[in-house]
C-alpha cells in the first residue's frame, strides 16, 4: 500500500465493467469529510475520511475503515421479513374477502331470512378482520392505525343499518397507533357493539367515544335507542354478538367489559382495555 493511491487501488479490488464509485475517490483521497461503502466478493466495507487540517492547509487525511458486512446482512433481513409479512397480511385480506363473497353469494340464494341474515352477519365480521389485515399490509411494522380501521368499520355498519334509521355513527376521539395483536379482536368488537345497536336499539344518534391515554384505551359505544331489556344479564345473554364481544374483551385483549342503560335512555357500552408498554 505504501506510494499507491488508496482509491484507485480499492476501486481496481471492488469494480470491474463498472465505472469507478465517484464518492469511493474522494473519501479515500481525504479531499472531503465524507463516507461511503464498497462491495465485493459478499464482503461490505465502510471507509469514512477525516481531513487533517494544520495552518488552515490539508495536510492528509485519517480514513476509517469498518467491516460493516453483517450489520448489512441484518439490515436486508430485516427488510426481506417486513417485506414478507406485509404480503402475508395483503394474501390474507385478499383470502378473506374471497371468503366474504362466497357467504355473501350463499345468502342470497337461501330463502330461510334467519339463515341469510347469519351469513350476512358471518360477512360483516369477516370484512373487519380484512380491514385491519389491509391495514397491515400498508404498515412497515406489526402496528396499525386504528382510527383509519375504526372509520372504515363504523362507516361499513352505517351501510348495512336499515334505510328507514337513517343512522350515522360516529367517531369522538383518536384511537392512534395499535398493534396487530390487539387492533384485531377490537375491530371485531366494535363491529359487533355497532351492528347490535343498530339492529335491535334502533337510535337516532350512535357515538363511539375514544379515550386513550398512559396504560389503557378506554372505548365507550353508546347509543339512544330502545335501550336493554329489563331481565337483561350480561352473564346469561343469548346474543352471540355480544358473546363474542365478552370473549374478545376479556379474553383476547385481558381487559373489562360493561353494558349499563344509558341515561336519558339508549344503552352505553364500556370497554377498558391494557395498552403494552412502549
Amino acid at each position: 500500500l505504501v506510494g499507491a493511491e488508496l482509491g484507485r487501488l480499492t476501486a481496481a479490488l471492488c469494480y470491474s465493467d463498472e465505472p469507478i464509485n465517484e464518492d469511493l475517490m474522494i473519501v479515500a483521497s481525504g479531499r472531503a469529510a465524507k463516507e461511503t461503502e464498497v462491495e465485493s466478493g459478499g464482503t461490505i466495507v465502510q471507509l469514512r475520511a477525516i481531513p487533517l487540517i494544520v495552518g488552515g492547509g490539508r495536510i492528509g487525511a485519517l480514513v476509517l475503515i469498518r467491516d460493516v458486512t453483517e450489520l448489512r446482512r441484518r439490515e436486508r433481513e430485516l427488510m426481506t421479513k417486513d417485506a414478507t409479512i406485509r404480503e402475508i397480511h395483503h394474501r390474507v385480506k385478499n383470502n378473506l374477502q374471497t371468503v366474504a363473497a362466497l357467504l355473501r353469494l350463499q345468502a342470497r340464494r337461501l330463502q330461510v331470512p334467519e339463515g341469510r341474515e347469519a351469513l350476512e352477519e358471518a360477512v360483516r365480521r369477516v370484512g373487519s378482520i380484512a380491514i385491519v389485515h389491509e391495514t397491515l399490509s400498508m404498515a412497515p411494522e406489526e402496528f396499525a392505525d386504528f382510527d383509519e380501521i375504526a372509520d372504515r368499520v363504523i362507516a361499513m355498519a352505517g351501510e348495512v343499518s336499515a334505510p328507514e334509521a337513517a343512522v350515522t355513527p360516529r367517531r369522538v376521539g383518536t384511537f392512534g397507533v395499535l398493534p396487530s395483536l390487539i387492533a384485531t379482536p377490537l375491530a371485531m368488537a366494535l363491529t359487533e357493539l355497532l351492528q347490535n345497536a343498530l339492529q335491535h336499539g334502533r337510535p337516532r344518534r350512535l357515538q363511539v367515544v375514544v379515550e386513550a391515554g398512559g396504560d389503557r384505551l378506554n372505548v365507550v359505544v353508546w347509543d339512544d335507542g330502545r335501550g336493554l331489556p329489563e331481565d337483561f344479564d350480561l352473564d346469561n345473554t343469548t346474543s352471540l354478538g355480544l358473546q363474542i364481544v365478552r370473549t374478545l374483551v376479556e379474553g383476547e385483549l385481558s381487559g373489562k367489559l360493561s353494558i349499563e342503560p344509558r341515561e336519558g335512555g339508549g344503552t352505553e357500552v364500556t370497554l377498558s382495555i391494557p395498552l403494552p408498554a412502549s
